[in-house]
């Protein structure tokens, strides 16, 4: 009877060990599994912000190539503006000298 009750207590701590290194063994795995998946959401997050910010890069490079363009237009309304008042000028010149000679 001693002897049987010698070998159940060994096949319990047997027993006892084999569930403990099975708990390790999966809790390792489980942070492992947790690790990878915490990593690929970090991966994604980043891959998403970097989307966003391409994103807001191209909209802030074309809002500026809109705003350039609308001053070169002003620019150039605003040259052929003093062109003809050069012109215009010009001619009330001519004829103001033509006048005197005259």
């Amino acid at each position: 009877m001693e002897q049987d009750t010698m070998k159940a207590i060994r096949d319990a701590e047997t027993t006892a060990e084999k569930i403990e290194k099975d708990a390790v063994a999966e809790g390792a795995s489980i942070i492992a599994q947790a690790k990878a998946e915490a990593s690929a959401t970090v991966e994604a997050a980043i891959a998403e912000e970097k989307a966003k910010a391409a994103q807001a890069l191209d909209a802030a490079r074309q809002k500026g190539e809109a705003l350039q363009k609308a001053a070169l237009d002003a620019v150039q309304q605003e040259v052929a503006s003093l062109h003809a008042a050069v012109k215009d000028k010009s001619s009330q010149a001519k004829k103001l000298i033509l006048s005197e000679l005259i």
